[in-house]
C-alpha cells in the first residue's frame, strides 16, 4: 500500500525569495485606440456596444514572431494603463511594426484609410519602460488565502514554459531528446513535444506529442499560490481528408520560420494556435475570423503558406512540413480514428514530473505530498462475492442488493403502482428490457415476456407495462423554416410540434410515478438540431412521465448485458429508487443527519434547444425516511418535493427558466448581477428551511461560485458563509448543525492537479485511493483529497511508457491510460473549537474537520455504480440538468 500522494504541483519557494523579474513592457496607447475606433465605425456604422480591438490576434503574432517577448497582457487592448508587451529587452521597431502592419490592414477593408491610421499610429508610438515584476508574491485574503495580482496568472505560465522549453528530454531507453514548443492557452500555457512521434500499428502510421499544461491557482487557505503541472497526450489528424462542413471547427498549430532577415534558419517561438471551419459570410471552409492564419502571407512575402483548405486535404503532407512550414490537426475524439490512446501511466508521468522539477528549481519547490488519514476508506457495502464462488452464494449476494433496490422503489411509490411505458424500435429490445427489469428488482423469472400489457406483483410492489412501436415519435424534428423565425425559434416549433404529438398518444399521468423507456436513433443520424430526444422528454413531462432513452443497435439482436441493467438502474433513480450505504465514520457524526447538494445548470444558446437558461438544483437525501428519502427544492412551494416530481417540474417550466442575458426572445432583460441575486436567495431560502436539522451541504466550487461569488478561494474563510455583498457570517447563524463542504475537480481548467504516489524500496510509481491530507502539519487542515478505486477494465501495468515508443513498451502508446480524478474535499464549516466558543455552546466535543470530508468521500462509493465522480447528492442535482430544457417562446412571423 502507498503511504504518499504526490501531487504534479509546485509553489514558489521561499528560499529564492523574492522572485522578481526586470521586464521591459509596453502599453496599447490610448491614441492608438482613437485610431482603430475610427476605422471600426468606418466598418459598423451602427455599432452600438463598447469598441474593443482585437489586441488577440496580434498578441498571438507578437508572443511568436517578436523575440525577446515573454508575454502579453491580457485586457491590453481596453486598458492603457495594463502593460501589452512584456519583453526581456525593447523589441526592435522594425518587428514591431510589420506586425502591426500587417494586423491593421488585415482587419479592415477600407486600406486607404488603414494606412493613414497606421501613419498616426507610428507618429505616437508608446514608450518602453522597466517594470520590476513581483514573479513569486501574491497578497493575502481576510481567510488568509494567497490572492497573487491578475496578471500572474497569465505572465508565471508564460515565463515557465519557456524555460522548461529551453531543456531537453530524454527518458531512459529513449536514443534520441524530446524537445518541447510553447503553445498559447486560453488558460495558463501548454508545451507541446516537436517534431510528432510517429507509431506504426493496423499497416499506418500515427503521429502524437506529449503536452504539459502549466496555470497558476490558488489553494483554499493557503498563503502561496500554486503552479499545476499537467501531462497528456495531443494526438494528431493524418490519414484522411477532414470533414469540416456543418461541423465544430477543428483546431490548427503551425510552426513556421521567423520572416526577419537577422533570424535566418530560427524557428517561431511558439506554435501559432488557429481553428478552421465553415465561414458561413464566406460560404467555405477557411481560417475562423482573428486567426494569426490570415496575416502570415504579409509578413513573408517570400513564402507560401497553405491555405485551410489545403491543410484540411492532406493533413499528413502538412504535419511533416513543406517549405519549412508545418501544420498539425489536433485530432477530437468521434470525428476519426487514432490508434494512440490518451493519458501517461503513473512511472511516465513521474519521470516528466522529475524533469518538470529540475527545469523549475530554483525558482519553485514542488507542494507538499500528501498523508493518508486514519479515517476509513469505504462505507457499508454490499459484499460481492469472488467470480469463484459456487452458485448459491452469488445467487444469494444478486437476491440481497436486488431486495434493497424494492425497498427503495417502495419508499419513492409511497404505495403507488409504477406505470412504466416502453417504446420500441426492434421487438426483442422490449423483451430483452423486460428481462432486465426483472433481474434488476429481483423479480421471479417470467415467460410471458411477448406480452405487449403486463402487471407485475411481487413483495408489495406493483408493476403495471404497456409497450408499442415507437413510431413516428421517433422521427427527425420538422424544422422547416418560417419566414422571419430565428433558427432557435425554428426548433421550439418543432419541439413544440412533437410534444403535441406525444399528448395526443399519451393521456395524463401526473402523480410522477410513471416512466417511459424509449428506444431511439443515435444522435448521429438525425440532421443537425432534428434529434427528437429533448422534445420527447418534455412531452411525456408534460403528461406526467419521466423519460429514459436506450440507443437502438445498428441491427435487431443481443443488447448488450451492461447496457440493460444501466437503462433500467438509471430510470430507477429518475423515480428517486436509489440506495443508499450506511455511512462507516463514527459516533460524533449525528445519526438523523440530512445531506443537501446544490447545482446550477446552464443552457447555453448553443446547448440542445439552442436556448439559453440556468436553474439551481437542490436536492436532500435523508436515508431514513419513507416515503421520498430523495427529494428536491421547489422554489414557489418554499418546500421539498419528490425527487421525481421535481425533475418532471424542471421540464414544465422551460419557459420560464431563467434565459438569455439578451432580449431575444421578449424576455426582460436580467443582468448576471440579476441572476446572481436570484440564485443567492434561493439558497438563503433553503438553508433557511434546513436550519433545525442537522445538514452537510455539500456545493462544487467551479459550478456554484459564478452565481455565488463568495465561493471564491479569495473570499472564503472557515467557519463563515457569505452571500452578496454582506459580511460573512458564522455558518452556526444559517443553522446550529449545519456543516458545509466544498467539492473541487479539475474544471477542464487544471483547477486540481494531477497526482502519482511515489515509487518506493522496489515499487514503482503507482495509483492509490483514500482519503488523504498535506503532510506539512497545517494547524486546522480543512483540505482534504478523494480518490476512488480504478475500473476492474483498467489493469494496464503502471509503468507502461508512451514516449518513443518506448523500446521496452513498443505497443505502449496503444493503451489508455486510466487515471482516478482527484476531488478535493474543502470543509468551509463545521463545529470547530473556534465556532462553538462563539455561538457561546459549552460542553460539546468540535468536530474533527477529517470526519466530515470522510462523509463526504464515502458518498462516492455505492452498490450499483462504479465510484462515482462527486457525492452522491450532488450526482443526483447535477443529473437532473437533463430536464433544464429551456424553449423559446412562441414568435409572430415576419
Amino acid at each position: 500500500m502507498y503511504q504518499l500522494l504526490r501531487p504534479t504541483a509546485y509553489e514558489p519557494d521561499p528560499d529564492f525569495a523574492p522572485w522578481e523579474e526586470d521586464l521591459h513592457v509596453i502599453a496599447f496607447s490610448e491614441q492608438w485606440r482613437t485610431q482603430l475606433l475610427q476605422l471600426d465605425r468606418l466598418r459598423h456604422p451602427k455599432r452600438d456596444r463598447p469598441f474593443t480591438p482585437h489586441v488577440k490576434q496580434l498578441n498571438a503574432l507578437l508572443r511568436a514572431m517578436a523575440p525577446g517577448v515573454v508575454a502579453t497582457g491580457r485586457h491590453a487592448g481596453t486598458n492603457s494603463e495594463v502593460p501589452w508587451i512584456y519583453a526581456l529587452s525593447p523589441v526592435p521597431e522594425d518587428v514591431v511594426a510589420p506586425l502591426v502592419t500587417a494586423w491593421v490592414l488585415g482587419g479592415y477593408a477600407d486600406e486607404e484609410r488603414a494606412i493613414e491610421v497606421l501613419g498616426a499610429m507610428y507618429d505616437t508610438v508608446p514608450a518602453w519602460t522597466t517594470d520590476r515584476v513581483q514573479l513569486g508574491s501574491a497578497a493575502l485574503s481576510s481567510g488568509g488565502t494567497a490572492v497573487p495580482e491578475r496578471r500572474l496568472y497569465s505572465l508565471v505560465p508564460d515565463v515557465l514554459a519557456a524555460r522548461l522549453a529551453a531543456r531537453r528530454y530524454r527518458p531512459a531507453g529513449l536514443d534520441r531528446d524530446i524537445r518541447f514548443r510553447v503553445v498559447d492557452r486560453d488558460q495558463g500555457t501548454q508545451l507541446v513535444s516537436w517534431p510528432p512521434q510517429r507509431y506504426a500499428a493496423k499497416g499506418r502510421e500515427w503521429f502524437y506529442s506529449a503536452s504539459i499544461t502549466i496555470t497558476l491557482h490558488t489553494a483554499p487557505f493557503r498563503p502561496g499560490y500554486r503552479v499545476h503541472v499537467e501531462s497528456g497526450i495531443r494526438r494528431w489528424t493524418t490519414n484522411s481528408a477532414i470533414d469540416v462542413f456543418g461541423s465544430q471547427p477543428v483546431g490548427v498549430m503551425l510552426d513556421v520560420p521567423l520572416p526577419w532577415a537577422e533570424a535566418t534558419n530560427m524557428r517561431a517561438a511558439r506554435l501559432i494556435t488557429h481553428q478552421i471551419g465553415y465561414r458561413r459570410d464566406l460560404r467555405r471552409v477557411d481560417w475562423l475570423r482573428y486567426s494569426p492564419a490570415h496575416l502570415l502571407p504579409d509578413l513573408d512575402i517570400m513564402r507560401t503558406f497553405p491555405d485551410a483548405m489545403d491543410i484540411i486535404r492532406e493533413p499528413r503532407t502538412w504535419l511533416e512540413g513543406r517549405d519549412a512550414v508545418a501544420a498539425g490537426v489536433i485530432h477530437r475524439n468521434g470525428r476519426t480514428d487514432h490508434e494512440v490512446e490518451a493519458g501517461f501511466f503513473p512511472g511516465e508521468r513521474a519521470l516528466l514530473d522529475g524533469w518538470v522539477e529540475e527545469g523549475l528549481r530554483p525558482l519553485l519547490r514542488r507542494a507538499p505530498d500528501l498523508e493518508r488519514t486514519l479515517e476509513t476508506h469505504k462505507p457499508q457495502l454490499f459484499k460481492k462475492p469472488p467470480k469463484s464462488a459456487d452458485s448459491e452464494v452469488q445467487t444469494a449476494a444478486t437476491q440481497t442488493i436486488a431486495a434493497a433496490r424494492r425497498e427503495a422503489l417502495a419508499a419513492c411509490l409511497a404505495g403507488k403502482p409504477l406505470n412504466i411505458d416502453i417504446l420500441w424500435q426492434f421487438s426483442t429490445t422490449r423483451k430483452q428490457l423486460l428481462a432486465a427489469l426483472a433481474d434488476v428488482l429481483g423479480f421471479p423469472a417470467r415467460t410471458d415476456h411477448d406480452q405487449h400489457d403486463q402487471e407485475w406483483h411481487f413483495r408489495g410492489l406493483h408493476i403495471r407495462i404497456r409497450s408499442a412501436e415507437l413510431g413516428k415519435l421517433g422521427a427527425a424534428l420538422d424544422l422547416s423554416r418560417r419566414g422571419g423565425l430565428t433558427a432557435a425559434a425554428t426548433l421550439g416549433e418543432g419541439i413544440r410540434a412533437r410534444q403535441a404529438a406525444v399528448a395526443e398518444r399519451f393521456e395524463s399521468n401526473p402523480d410522477g410515478t410513471s416512466i417511459t423507456f424509449a428506444e431511439i436513433n443515435p444522435k448521429k443520424l438525425y440532421p443537425d438540431d432534428s434529434d427528437p430526444k429533448f422534445a420527447l422528454r418534455l412531452g411525456f413531462a408534460a403528461t406526467g412521465r419521466l423519460t429514459k432513452f436506450l440507443v437502438a443497435e445498428k441491427t435487431a439482436g443481443e443488447i448488450p448485458p451492461d447496457k440493460l441493467r444501466w437503462t433500467v438502474l438509471d430510470g430507477l433513480r429518475q423515480l428517486g429508487a436509489v440506495t443508499v450505504p450506511d455511512r462507516r465514520v463514527g459516533a460524533a457524526i449525528p445519526e438523523d443527519l440530512q445531506y443537501v447538494a446544490l447545482w446550477v445548470v446552464r443552457r447555453r444558446r448553443g446547448g440542445p434547444t439552442r436556448t439559453a437558461g440556468e436553474q439551481l438544483v437542490a436536492v436532500r437525501m435523508r436515508p431514513g425516511d419513507d416515503p421520498h428519502p430523495i427529494t428536491g427544492w421547489d422554489e414557489d412551494r418554499k418546500d421539498w418535493v419528490p425527487y421525481p416530481q421535481l425533475l418532471l417540474k424542471l421540464a414544465r417550466q422551460v419557459e420560464v427558466v431563467a434565459a438569455d442575458d439578451d432580449n431575444r426572445h421578449g424576455h426582460q432583460e436580467r443582468t448576471p448581477q440579476e441572476q446572481r441575486e436570484d440564485i443567492e436567495r434561493h439558497i438563503r431560502n433553503i438553508l433557511f428551511r434546513i436550519r433545525a436539522e442537522p445538514t452537510l451541504l455539500l456545493g462544487n466550487a467551479a459550478n456554484l461560485r459564478s452565481s455565488w461569488q463568495w465561493l471564491s478561494n479569495g473570499s472564503l474563510t472557515i467557519d463563515q458563509l457569505g452571500f452578496g455583498g454582506d459580511e460573512p457570517q458564522r455558518v452556526a447563524v444559517y443553522g446550529p448543525d449545519l456543516r458545509f463542504v466544498l467539492t473541487r475537480d479539475s474544471a477542464g481548467r487544471g483547477e486540481v492537479p494531477q497526482w502519482y504516489a511515489p515509487s518506493h524500496g522496489e515499487r514503482s510509481a503507482g495509483l492509490t485511493t483514500g482519503l488523504w491530507r498535506e503532510t506539512d502539519g497545517l494547524a486546522d487542515n480543512r483540505v482534504f483529497v478523494s480518490l476512488t478505486d480504478k475500473p476492474h477494465t483498467a489493469k494496464q501495468p503502471n509503468g507502461t511508457m508512451k514516449l518513443g515508443p518506448h523500446p521496452d513498451w513498443p505497443k505502449g502508446p496503444s493503451v489508455h491510460a486510466w487515471n482516478p480524478q482527484y476531488l478535493e474535499l474543502l470543509v468551509v464549516g463545521c463545529l470547530s473549537e473556534k465556532a462553538l466558543a462563539d455561538a457561546g455552546r459549552d460542553g460539546i466535543e468540535p468536530d474533527q474537520p477529517s470526519s466530515w470530508a470522510a462523509v463526504a468521500h464515502q458518498l462516492r462509493f455505492h452498490d450499483d455504480y462504479v465510484p462515482l465522480a462527486r457525492p452522491l447528492p450532488m450526482h443526483l442535482a447535477k443529473l437532473a440538468e437533463d430536464y433544464v430544457l429551456p424553449v423559446p417562446p412562441e414568435e409572430a412571423e415576419g
